[in-house]
């Protein structure tokens, strides 16, 4: 189960995965990860549809989303973005677009203390970065 996660990680909050439906063989847990994030937070569907479209509302349930996602794979924390533990889980093929993914992101800040603004704003910059193929859980 350990290894699925950081596969899906990988694909997911790194961005670098093919654009279009989550693998089948992903489905549930990203379905798990969704369910339990969308509960923490009260965000509403529509705004993670939206923001999977580039359209990144200012709301403070989305931000909290996104900083759940981030949260369930242990790559936040009140010392920011981990992004060793990002390049680490990019599979060896991605490793180039993970290091520019960094290189492009790595100085993105939020408000002071506010985890789930600077994970909204590392969504942002990685929409930017490669909007054909990013997609949020």
């Amino acid at each position: 189960m350990t290894r699925v996660l950081f596969v899906i990680s990988a694909l997911s909050l790194l961005v670098l995965v093919h654009a279009g439906p989550i693998p089948k063989e992903f489905q549930d847990v990203a379905a798990g990860i969704r369910e339990t994030c969308m509960k923490e937070s009260g965000v509403v569907l529509e705004l993670i549809e939206r923001a999977g479209k580039g359209d990144f509302a200012d709301d403070q349930t989305l931000k909290c989303y996104l900083k759940c996602i981030f949260d369930q794979f242990r790559l936040i924390s009140k010392k920011g973005f981990n992004y060793k533990a990002f390049l680490t889980l990019a599979p060896p093929d991605l490793k180039d677009k993970a290091t520019k993914l960094i290189e492009l992101c790595g100085d993105t800040t939020g408000k002071p203390d506010d985890m789930c603004d600077l994970s909204w704003n590392i969504n942002k910059c990685m929409y930017n970065a490669y909007p054909d193929v990013y997609f949020i859980f």
